[in-house]
């Protein structure tokens, strides 16, 4: 191009331009590589979760259906090399062999955009099978789709699921076969189940029971009295409590009714239902009444009737027990007048006893309370005890006639029923839910102390190869002598449980942290593990992984977090131990 007949001002404005040109092409250079930059990044982020993850991914080819990338939780899931899995289809490995969901998976993800399966059976390639679910979305990368499956091992959710419905199962035989009638209420009072003996009881059929408030059985002059406590109830003031009722039956007759009420709290410690139950003492209460009433036969009646019964002077000493009682005990009336017959009484409700004769006898009001008395062949029973003031012939205050009843089979049937609530069957440790529900107030415990507690989160080491090759017996022995070390090691006052499957966790109270109590701990363990390992004719390897953690209250954590961080310790030990997670299970 000829500039020359270009004038000087013409000659500077074009070279300004092509400096404006030039300085935009450098910053495109700069932003692109600058977005590089940002993708390499995320690039690298996504490759990191990817091999880290501890669900199995595997990544497809939309248009193939074909394997294009796998990591190593995958591969460690089937025993599979990438080699041997690159470049074929989900239906022609043989984990998928047991179902065509590897094959309808890649068809359904060609027209939807995720899709979930649950409780799929998948094959190792060592001829183990666990259940898998499945999720399976798709992302588009440029203009390609891939398909992303994402496959967990549920193996053991389903067996604790399955260990949640055997206990649910034995309740409900204990629930509905019960001599004594048992409604289940929720917070607010409303029956949500009622069993055979309730209704019966009552008159009614279960329809019409379920739903409606446990006051509209009850007799109008009985509802102040019961309301309170299952306030205090809830409120945790009290752990539980009994009183005489009278029940309103549906052709308009009464039933005398021994009422007892426990809450169940969730791990959080709310109350979510309350266990009522409520033994017919009609026939009893009748013969009471009769008694009280008939002032000129009342010790004629007292020594016919068959519960056991004491009177009790002005100044609180017992002068006077029924045939019944002194068959009960086993001793004359000449052991048993003024204090001497708390000799039979349980030490450690005495005090609890003597306060309540002070407390009562201030006030001479009727009063409700158990404890434990022993009979004649020197075994301790429950008893409940009602106590009535009653009036000499001029008016005046004369003491207290007490009846009580043998309660004890009602005491050993709600133990029954709260130790398969927290208990685990195969061990006898506490279960998930009894550990949780400890641990939790223990957590509580511990932020307005402010002192700490460690955390043990251990598993049981190739459970599923002994099951597998020795049979779930001998597997169901390897829990219990686990369960046994732990026992051996830790002391009385740790919380100890199986938290399902092949995992136990202890809380180890009280412990400082500047002790070298945890390294003690952890050695006693492995030689106890140790002297098993030696006996001679063992089937199988004892072997367990542990992690542990402190709890500080200064920096406070849920239950949940503190178990996690534990497991990813124990997770860990166990992968220093065996390679993979593969070999450790």
């Amino acid at each position: 191009m000829d500039d020359s007949g270009k004038t000087r001002d013409q000659l500077l404005s074009e070279v300004a331009e092509l400096r404006r040109r030039i300085d935009e092409l450098e910053g495109a250079t700069a932003d692109h590589k600058k977005i590089d930059t940002v993708l390499h990044e995320a690039e690298l982020r996504y490759r990191r979760l990817f091999e880290t993850a501890r669900d199995g991914l595997v990544l497809l080819s939309a248009k193939t259906g074909n394997i294009i990338d796998v990591n190593p939780s995958f591969l460690a899931m089937t025993g599979y090399a990438p080699d041997e899995l690159l470049g074929k289809s989900l239906g022609e490995i043989r984990s998928f062999s047991g179902t065509d969901a590897g094959e309808v998976i890649v068809k359904e993800l060609q027209t939807q955009d995720q899709i979930y399966y649950d409780d799929l059976p998948f094959h190792a390639r060592d001829g183990s099978d666990i259940s898998v679910e499945i999720f399976g979305t798709v992302h588009l990368i440029g203009t390609e789709r891939i398909l992303q499956c994402t496959i967990r091992d549920v193996s053991k959710r389903k067996a604790m699921e399955n260990e949640l419905w055997r206990a649910e199962s034995r309740f409900r035989v204990l629930f509905n076969k019960a001599a004594i009638g048992i409604a289940i209420v929720d917070a607010a009072g409303r029956i949500t189940e009622s069993n055979q003996a309730l209704e019966a009881m009552l008159g009614y059929a279960a329809k019409d029971v379920l739903g409606r408030h446990f006051s509209d059985f009850t007799h109008p002059e009985d509802l102040v009295s019961d309301a309170e406590l299952f306030r205090e109830l809830l409120d945790q003031k009290r752990d539980s409590y009994q009183m005489a009722v009278r029940f309103l039956k549906k052709d308009g007759g009464l039933v005398w009714g021994l009422l007892a009420v426990s809450v169940m709290r969730n791990v959080k410690g709310e109350p979510f239902y309350a266990i009522r139950m409520i033994e017919d003492i009609t026939d009893r209460k009748r013969a009471e009444d009769a008694f009280i009433k008939s002032r000129n036969f009342y010790l004629s009646l007292i020594d016919e009737l068959p519960n056991p019964i004491r009177r009790t002077d002005i100044d609180g000493k017992s002068d006077y027990f029924n045939r019944a009682w002194v068959a009960f005990t086993g001793r004359t009336i000449g052991q048993e007048v003024g204090a001497a017959w708390m000799q039979n009484v349980h030490p450690e409700d005495i005090d609890r006893l003597k306060k309540l004769q002070l407390d009562t006898f201030k006030t001479r009001t009727p009063y409700v309370t158990e404890y434990r008395l022993r009979n004649y062949s020197g075994e301790y029973r429950w008893m409940v005890e009602f106590g009535r003031p009653f009036e000499d012939i001029d008016g005046s205050f004369g003491g207290y006639i007490s009846s009580c009843y043998d309660v004890q089979e009602r005491k050993t049937f709600e133990t029954t029923l709260q130790s398969i609530s927290t208990t685990d069957d195969l061990t006898g440790l506490l279960n998930r839910r009894g550990f949780f529900s400890m641990a939790v107030q223990q957590l509580k415990v511990a932020n307005r102390t402010k002192k700490g507690f460690l955390l043990f989160y251990v598993d049981l080491d190739g459970l599923k190869k002994i099951n597998d090759t020795l049979g779930h017996p001998e597997g169901d022995l390897a829990l219990v002598e686990a369960a046994s070390v732990l026992r051996e090691i830790f002391r009385e006052s740790d919380i100890i449980g199986r938290l399902g499957g092949d995992e136990f966790a202890v809380l180890m109270l009280e412990h400082s942290i500047t002790s070298d109590e945890d390294r003690t701990i952890l050695t006693r363990i492995s030689e106890s593990i140790k002297a098993r390992n030696s006996q001679p004719g063992r089937r199988y390897v004892l072997s367990i992984s542990m992690g542990m953690k402190l709890y500080d209250p200064e920096h406070p954590c849920s239950m949940d977090e503190l178990i996690s961080r534990a497991d990813s310790l124990m997770y860990k030990e166990k992968e220093l131990k065996y390679g993979s997670r593969k070999t450790a299970s």
